[in-house]
């Protein structure tokens, strides 16, 4: 290879690097802004956590749970009431009856909202353990796109330092000529 044609090689290894260098600072930005986003919308998705104590979940499960006693109740009082007035019999004691009713639903309740409370924490901790492991992701991607950029660069940078040390024909030919004098005149 001519010193001439080594140049050329160093000079486009050099343009090369200097590209890989700006398409990386473009990549680079562009992915801290995605990395950012991607921040902002797993921090807004860790808030709005609906299996949080008093959330969403745990709101909606105790209304479902006290209006199904309640209408679980509302529907035996009835019907005992219903019973009541068709035979005849006390309403005093339709109405106890259903007090009673009522009660043992109440208690029912209770260890239904503790079943519940149960699940949402089960829910609860699956949900805050997806936003833990997909917090880990920005730094992964921010690690990928240093990897990458450095590894465009010194590729770059390697073809220019081997161009710069490949001896010119001149310089080899010099070399052979200088180790033929020398043994011209020391033998």
């Amino acid at each position: 290879m001519s010193r001439g044609q080594e140049g050329q090689t160093f000079n486009t290894a050099s343009s090369q690097n200097q590209g890989y260098y700006n398409n990386a600072q473009t990549s680079y930005k562009d992915a801290q802004t995605d990395i950012g986003n991607y921040e902002s919308q797993l921090g807004q998705f860790a808030s709005e956590n609906p299996y949080a104590p008093g959330g969403q979940f745990a709101k909606d499960q105790t209304q479902v749970l006290a209006n199904t006693s309640d209408a679980g109740a509302s529907s035996e009082k009835a019907a005992l009431q219903d019973q009541a007035l068709r035979t005849g019999q006390n309403m005093g004691s339709a109405n106890a009856t259903a007090e009673a009713i009522s009660e043992s639903n109440e208690r029912s309740l209770s260890g239904q909202e503790a079943q519940a409370d149960a699940s949402r924490t089960a829910d609860q901790a699956a949900y805050n353990d997806q936003v833990l492991n997909a917090s880990a992701k920005p730094a992964e991607l921010e690690a990928g796109l240093y990897g990458q950029s450095i590894a465009g660069a010194n590729g770059a940078l390697d073809v220019m330092q081997k161009a710069g040390q490949t001896p010119s024909f001149w310089e080899t030919l010099e070399a052979q000529g200088a180790n033929l004098g020398g043994k011209l005149i020391g033998g």
